[in-house]
């Protein structure tokens, strides 16, 4: 996990002021990766001079520890916002679907935004339509705002 702080110095009063909002980061691989990274920088950059924020990465790859998989649950769970990178050439990993739900169920009483960023060309969007309408039904049943590229 990588956790990152915008802007890189956090004072005092700043912390006083401004609210902190948080941002959670699932990403399929680096290319994914460093596409939701930026993604998540133009927000940051876009909401500038309304909170201070806090970003984490976790990879498909390092869910696959247990203790780290709950860990990120936990941290998604008390987030603003989640996002969830990854090609969508292929179907949600069972695991990080079982992720999905758990930290789903960990945020009663929140309104935390889900975003599906998808990175594929035109021959997985057979694919990429199965997974947002995965998402958007997890998304509605859990009371989640659901957000997603085409």
């Amino acid at each position: 996990m990588l956790t990152l702080f915008s802007p890189a110095s956090i004072s005092q009063q700043d912390s006083e002021e401004k609210p902190v909002c948080s941002a959670v980061i699932i990403y399929e691989d680096i290319e994914t990766g460093k596409h939701a990274n930026h993604f998540c920088e133009n927000l940051m950059h876009d909401l500038d001079g309304t909170a201070l924020w806090t970003k984490n990465l976790w990879s498909f790859k390092v869910l696959d520890i247990p203790h780290v998989r709950c860990a990120a649950a936990e941290m998604a769970a008390m987030a603003d916002v989640v996002i969830l990178a990854l090609h969508g050439r292929a179907a949600l990993p069972d695991d990080i679907q079982t992720w999905m739900e758990k930290w789903a169920g960990r945020v009663v009483g929140r309104n935390p935004i889900l975003i599906a960023l998808f990175n594929t060309s035109d021959d997985g969007q057979e694919t990429v339509a199965s997974t947002r309408v995965l998402l958007g039904t997890m998304a509605e049943t859990a009371g989640l705002t659901f957000l997603h590229t085409l």
